[in-house]
């Protein structure tokens, strides 16, 4: 049996049913941070069991193969074992955004507010990149990509200024 189990939701969970023969979802609450669909494919795939207020709370194995995980019912306190031989560990995202909270405008999520196509924040001269205004793809390629963005919006507006200051 090849079971894995996984802490939160990201879109490509589905895709571990590929790789095993069960999959087991830790879900920290009692509802899934998951689009609709997301949800639903989730909740009606055969292969995937959602375990509701549910954390990991130790892996355990023979020393060479985890074997099994420790789990804890949120609300009841209540431990027991889930017998599996693979981890995917992610516990969701939350944007590490407090060194500008009350600076820069952020969303009620956390994420800095960005001008519509660009990494311009609130504040003139100030650009975010990445997971930190990326409330969608959240990905190391996307935020590379905007983080690319930001650079060359940041020598744009540089430029811009030393030609303000030779007129």
């Amino acid at each position: 049996m090849h079971s894995w189990s996984h802490t939160d939701c990201p879109p490509h969970l589905v895709d571990l049913t590929k790789y095993g023969s069960h999959v087991y979802v830790l879900v920290r609450r009692g509802d899934l941070r998951a689009s609709k669909i997301m949800a639903k494919r989730l909740m009606n795939h055969p292969k995937v069991t959602i375990l509701w207020n549910t954390v990991a709370v130790e892996c355990q194995g023979d020393g060479d193969l985890l074997n099994n995980l420790r789990i804890k019912n949120t609300i009841t306190g209540e431990e027991k074992d889930l017998p599996v031989n693979g981890l995917f560990y992610a516990i969701g995202h939350e944007p590490a955004t407090g060194l500008v909270r009350g600076q820069l405008q952020t969303d009620p999520d956390g994420y800095i507010v960005t001008v519509p196509g660009t990494t311009q924040t609130s504040v003139k001269g100030v650009f975010a990149a990445g997971d930190v205004q990326d409330k969608r793809y959240r990905q190391a390629i996307t935020s590379a990509g905007s983080g690319c963005m930001a650079a060359l919006e940041a020598e744009r507006l540089i430029a811009e200024e030393e030609e303000g200051v030779d007129e």
